[in-house]
């Protein structure tokens, strides 16, 4: 009862704190490659539609992959397609996996960005807090990740986890006791109540 309390309280706020997304066109486009696209092209338009559902800009991938401009320039307008050591960079800095950006693994095919965001972001983060299958919050994370308005970063999801809802799972368990000690408990009889009502009897 407490964690579908917890959920019904946060969905209606990651809706309210949705992020305003630049204007990428490809944000509205699965991640299957369109056809006749070539992989540079495919490429270009993932790390974009990723950029996008952060609400990062260009120059933000630049900082935090520590590559050259015009070499991720070039990248995001499908001119050519980063390899090796690059590509890898470009999925780090945008907490994705590099098979996302190639769209080597099918399981990404009938995502949008923003959903490929929200889940890789989630996939991070519980594995940098050691949090597994067998977590007791698990599937209530799992389920958070379904909401429109989820975290789509790390660090989204990481204040969500060891901040936001450790505090709101606080406030129910508070709340929770109170109506417990407002419960009314058993009326005792007054001292000498018994003795006196047994000695009434024995005189009737």
């Amino acid at each position: 009862m407490e964690r579908h309390n917890i959920l019904c309280l946060y969905r209606p706020t990651f809706h309210s704190c949705q992020e305003k997304f630049d204007n990428f066109g490809q944000l509205s486009y699965f991640n299957g490659a369109m056809p006749g696209e070539s992989r540079a092209k495919e490429v270009g338009r993932r790390l974009l539609g990723v950029l996008g559902a952060k609400g990062w800009r260009k120059t933000d991938l630049i900082r935090r992959s520590g590559l050259k401009q015009a070499s991720v320039y070039e990248w995001l307008r499908g001119e050519s397609e980063p390899r090796g050591d690059a590509l890898r960079r470009l999925a780090q800095a945008l907490e994705v996996s590099t098979d996302y950006l190639l769209g080597s693994d099918p399981a990404y095919d009938d995502l949008t960005a923003a959903q490929v965001a929200t889940r890789e972001s989630l996939r991070l983060c519980l594995r940098g807090l050691g949090i597994g299958p067998g977590d007791t919050n698990y599937l209530l994370y799992q389920e958070l990740a379904l909401s429109d308005g989820a975290p789509k970063t790390v660090k989204g999801w990481n204040d969500l986890i060891t901040t936001v809802l450790p505090r709101i799972t606080a406030h129910f368990r508070a709340k929770r006791r109170g109506h417990e000690d407002d419960r009314p408990g058993r009326v005792l009889p007054l001292k000498g109540q018994g003795a006196t009502r047994a000695e009434e009897k024995e005189q009737s």
